[in-house]
């Protein structure tokens, strides 16, 4: 069947725009399954029919014909006729949209039409044929470009045409428009999605293919698990909760918890992994979390299989029979037409003879049969499809992108039971049926991973794309997955090209039809432990409240009112400098209708203070950068102001915030509250506030004290602008409780994101004269005797002893204190992953230490820090910084002392991260920098790359020292190499005192050698980041290298017709030629070099 556009009087041939199915866009439309008899009158809404008579058709000289117009889904569509063909001689019919010069810019509409032309004698012979196409201003007509052979047309006794009448009729259904920004997959299908993480589509597919099968399901929520368990660390507990989220939530759910319980980083959620190792390392670690658990076994019995291996031979009484177990089948489709001729490939004997007969433990070597037959089937078989495969030809992975069918019911047990195996159990029906197609769209470097999914009580498919949920027809979950090939037009090219069709199924899910009762179990929120259904409804409410809070946010006000409890809470906990953290302050909602009294009797009942004792303070950010209260609310309000009036200077808001907040300090003036009155009291409804004189100012105290690093807040005080120092002494030894002869140091606190600043207070300064002013800290400590200690060791890091840690300044005065608060950072410290660990699948995941440093620990002392929690020599480890943007080791190691301190560490491209990486090392670092690492690939004789070997040398070491090394770490390759001289390569002594051999090394670049060392050649300048370094012993032939003999470079290659390229691919390697050999006999030693 051919299908082409037509545009006015030009043939263009152009690629059908891609159809819009269900959860796949094209342009702004989709295709959505509407069988529901709800639905009905909308979908006649969207059909339209048409049947064109046309008179007098032979007698018609024009070279197209357009038919009237007529509607379907409101739309005005036409039928387009070349009564002479279109370049062709048959019958050319499309159908055009008939007003699209007038529609606006960018219009776009998806239609499945039929068009038939009739067969006026024989309706049964009607030619019939339908298409989807996306129509838009470029691809306005579409259709068919033979239809009828005109032969056949004008023969009068076909019955196309009677009476010189010829009938064309057309059906047009329009798809309805779906905004895929509003789109609701729960609304609409009841089934939520799963969000994308970067590169995490293949693990939501298999995820969502997995939880529609209830009875793994319920095995998941069965597994124990504990309230103190992090999410983060434990698979199960992540499971459950994504499963969880599945079924009850309203919207996608997040895998984050998941992937990091799998141990992967940010790098690894941004690379596709491969979902078949995924789904395999997945069922083994359930399995094994599983063991001595009341669902101990619910993988092997879903998923196990047994298939049995045998050998018999033909001419003797002889059977060798090994059982063994699957989880799921990889099956061929290269080569197979369909599921049954891949199982019949599988079960395929293969016949043993020749030199590769069967060594018979009886009989000897006996020609044989050897096959694999199957002993039983789990109940959901998972079958992966193998669509990628190394192609030694180009020496790479390539996709098997051909048609491969499959059926929705499969039966296993079809020829006999072919299949099984004679003692299989006959009595269990081997017929299953189709529950998910997990696809493939791309390459063998990448693409996409979606699913189909049909639940086991319902005949409806349902396409899981990341967040998106929708209904699909079977056609498009089952035959559009089959692969093959799918016709392309391109302009100016009459012929259509076939292509691949890079979107097939990639693994597929059968559930046996007598399973199903079983497998198909309910499964509901009770299933799950008590403990994760609270946490998960509890964070289910929250999210709804602040849902609802953000509906509501225009209605109200948020206040956040701080108290001296909160203060006193804080500071010295969690907050050493300035006051409070505000997003740690209880909220208050109140309508902004409501006066600022109503605000106070809610502070009422929350602190128990009376409303006329109660003193609010705005917060104001100050030009240092520190966040204050800074003048009384009653200044500019009373208390029938509303709280819509009620304002503060928003510049130190967070822009973040969905709602501005109104953020006060409640200071209590008279007799402190016992504490919020009891919930029935009546509301007090005295009103006024305590008036603040002008000259009068608020301060807040805090209280250092040194022996053990300690700082508190001790409370406020109200004081004159006209008060000295000497005035504020009895009151800060009375707000700590000291005696009266007690001596103090005082200091203002004036700002510390940029700089630590703290000032000593003049003894006879007047706080005017001092510049202080309402929120101003105060922070004073008992004064030191003259004679103070001059060391004062730091408190051991976390997972450190406390002995040989690195010791910092004695913390006596404030502003000492305060800089080391600044420079403290709890440093993560992970073990350095090795370099091939990413995109290796689940792995569990390993916890850094967390460890207490000061930024302006020197490099020794970091690492003596971390030599101590590790229990090893500091000398032995080695640090890697941390890429924050990678989240990744960065390449290179930091080398010894090359930076000046842990600050330098933490900061990579100006940004600061808290992470760093450790390795322990076999010798001191010096020493291991005095040295060069030189990786060498040690090949064998057939080229094959036998062991990657790591050596390391003094920098001034020659590359005849490094093959002397090497040859003590490889074994000769065969008896007596060496015994000749002459040919190129360094003698070196043969291992456990073997005789001398010849070795080389090369240089490897793109599988083409580039250059052979000399053995005088310093190993400095040897490159092995960029190059392969190859190590190797002379071939026979070449240790009796005569004068004319010519050593030459073989290497591999493929010719790319269609670039006209070559490209180079395996291993390259050295063949001695003689002056008088053929082209013959060295193709043949060439071939026999490759194996």
């Amino acid at each position: 069947m051919t299908v082409i556009q037509h545009d006015a009087d030009i043939v263009e041939f152009g690629p059908q725009p891609p159809v819009a199915t269900v959860g796949q866009t094209a342009g702004d439309e989709m295709e959505v399954d509407k069988a529901d008899a709800a639905d009905a009158d909308a979908d006649d809404a969207l059909t339209g029919e048409f049947t064109w008579v046309i008179e007098g058709f032979s007698k018609n000289k024009q070279a197209k014909l357009y038919s009237p117009v007529f509607q379907s889904g409101q739309y005005n569509w036409r039928i387009l006729l070349f009564p002479g063909g279109n370049n062709v001689q048959q019958l050319s019919v499309y159908l055009d949209v008939a007003d699209s010069a007038t529609l606006p810019q960018g219009w776009t509409r998806h239609a499945h039409f039929t068009l038939t032309v009739h067969n006026q004698k024989e309706p049964s012979r009607n030619v019939i044929k339908d298409a989807d196409h996306q129509f838009n201003v470029r691809a306005c007509d579409w259709g068919f470009r033979e239809f009828v052979t005109l032969a056949e047309l004008k023969d009068t006794s076909s019955g196309f045409m009677v009476d010189d009448k010829l009938m064309v009729s057309a059906k047009v259904r329009v798809e309805p428009q779906v905004n895929w920004w509003s789109w609701d997959s729960k609304k609409e299908t009841g089934f939520v999605g799963l969000k994308n993480q970067g590169a995490t589509c293949y693990m939501n597919s298999l995820l969502q293919s997995l939880t529609h099968i209830p009875y793994f399901r319920k095995a998941v929520y069965h597994m124990p698990t504990t309230d103190t368990e992090d999410p983060e660390a434990s698979i199960p507990l992540a499971l459950q909760r994504i499963f969880y989220k599945l079924q009850y939530a309203d919207s996608s759910v997040s895998t984050k918890q998941l992937t990091k319980s799998f141990g992967w980083d940010t790098y690894d959620t941004f690379m596709q992994h491969d979902v078949q190792e995924l789904n395999r390392v997945l069922v083994d670690k359930l399995e094994e979390k599983m063991k001595d658990t009341s669902v101990a076994g619910t993988m092997a019995h879903l998923f196990r299989g047994t298939f049995t291996n045998y050998v018999k031979c033909i001419n003797v009484q002889d059977v060798s029979l090994r059982d063994e177990v699957f989880y799921d089948l990889q099956i061929p489709v290269k080569g197979c037409k369909d599921m049954y001729a891949s199982f019949d490939e599988y079960v395929k004997e293969e016949t043993l003879d020749g030199d590769n007969q069967y060594q018979s433990e009886r009989f000897g070597k006996q020609d044989a049969k050897k096959g694999v037959a199957f002993k039983a089937l789990p109940p959901v078989l998972e079958l992966h499809l193998r669509r990628f495969e190394y192609d030694f030809s180009t020496d790479q992975m390539v996709k098997i992108n051909e048609r491969f069918e499959f059926p929705t019911t499969l039966d296993l047990d079809r020829g006999e039971r072919k299949y099984f195996t004679a003692d299989s159990d006959p009595n269990v029906v081997n017929k299953y049926r189709l529950h998910s197609v997990l696809v493939h769209s791309g390459g063998p470097n990448g693409g996409h991973y979606y699913a189909f999914v049909r639940p086991l009580t319902s005949e409806q498919w349902y396409r899981f794309d990341d967040e998106r949920v929708t209904k699909a027809k079977e056609k498009e979950a089952v035959e559009a997955q089959f692969g093959g090939t799918e016709q392309q037009q391109h302009p100016g090219h009459t012929p259509q090209w076939k292509l691949p069709k890079i979107s097939n199924a990639y693994m597929l899910v059968y559930v046996r039809e007598s399973a199903i009762p079983e497998i198909n179990v309910d499964v509901s929120g009770d299933d799950i432990s008590q403990h994760l259904r609270r946490t998960l409804e509890k964070e289910q409410e929250e999210k709804a409240r602040k849902k609802k809070e953000r509906l509501e946010a225009h209605l109200y006000t948020v206040a956040r009112v701080a108290t001296a409890t909160d203060l006193a809470t804080e500071i010295g906990s969690d907050r050493f400098f300035d006051l409070v953290t505000h997003d740690k302050v209880h909220a208050i909602r109140i309508k902004k209708e409501l006066t600022l009294l109503a605000l106070k009797q809610e502070i009422w009942r929350l602190t128990g203070a009376l409303p006329a004792q109660q003193r609010l303070w705005l917060w104001a950010k100050r030009q240092n950068h520190t966040y204050r209260p800074d003048r009384p609310l009653q200044l500019d309000c009373d208390d029938h102001t509303a709280m819509m009036d009620v304002k503060e200077d928003t510049t130190a808001q967070q822009n973040n915030k969905f709602q501005q907040e109104l953020r006060l300090y409640l200071e209590v003036v008279g007799t402190p509250p016992a504490g919020p009155p009891p919930a029935d009291a009546p509301v007090p409804e005295d009103e006024g506030y305590p008036q603040l004189p002008t000259n009068q100012i608020l301060l807040f105290l805090k209280f250092y004290e040194p022996a053990g690093e300690a700082l508190s807040f001790v409370g406020t005080h109200i004081a004159s602008h006209t008060d000295t120092l000497t005035d504020l002494l009895p009151v800060l030894r009375r707000a700590k409780g000291l005696p009266a002869s007690q001596q103090l140091c005082v200091y203002e606190e004036v700002e510390f994101e940029t700089s630590v600043r703290f000032e000593l207070l003049s003894e006879h300064r007047s706080l005017k004269d001092a510049e202080l002013q309402s929120g101003d800290i105060i922070v004073f400590q008992c004064a030191l005797p003259v004679a103070a200690p001059t060391s004062m060791a730091v408190e051991p890091a976390a997972g450190a002893a406390s002995s040989d840690v690195p010791e910092h300044e004695p913390l006596l005065q404030i502003p000492q204190f305060f800089e080391h608060v600044k420079n403290r950072v709890v440093v993560h410290v992970h073990r350095l992953p090795p370099q091939h660990s990413h995109g290796q699948g689940v792995r569990e995941k390993e916890r850094a230490m967390e460890i207490t440093m000061d930024k302006r620990w020197t490099y020794d002392q970091v690492t003596a820090c971390v030599g101590k929690a590790l229990g090893c020599d500091p000398l032995h480890v080695r640090l890697t910084m941390h890429n924050p943007y990678s989240d990744l080791p960065k390449p290179t190691p930091l080398k010894y002392r090359s930076v000046e301190s842990l600050q330098e560490m933490l900061l990579s491209f100006q940004k600061t991260s808290d992470i760093l990486f450790y390795e322990t090392l076999d010798m001191p670092l010096p020493e291991l920098e005095s040295k060069k690492p030189l990786k060498v690939s040690w090949h064998t004789a057939s080229t094959e790359e036998g062991r990657v070997v790591n050596l390391l040398l003094d920098k001034e070491s020659t590359v005849a020292e490094a093959l002397h090394a090497l040859a003590k770490m490889v074994p000769p390759e065969a008896p007596g190499a060496g015994e000749a001289s002459g040919a190129s390569g360094m003698d070196v002594a043969g291992a456990n005192g073997a005789g001398p051999r010849r070795l080389r090394m090369m240089e490897i670049f793109n599988h083409r050698i580039y250059k052979i060392f000399q053995d005088q050649e310093e190993i400095e300048t040897i490159n092995d980041q960029y190059w392969t370094i190859r190590a190797e012993e002379l071939a026979p032939e070449e240790l009796s290298q005569g004068p004319d003999d010519k050593l030459i470079h073989v290497r591999h290659f493929y010719r790319d017709t269609r670039m006209n390229m070559t490209h180079n691919f395996g291993d390259p390697f050295l063949l001695m030629i003689s002056p008088d050999e053929t082209l013959a006999s060295v193709r043949k030693r060439i071939q026999a070099s490759c194996g």
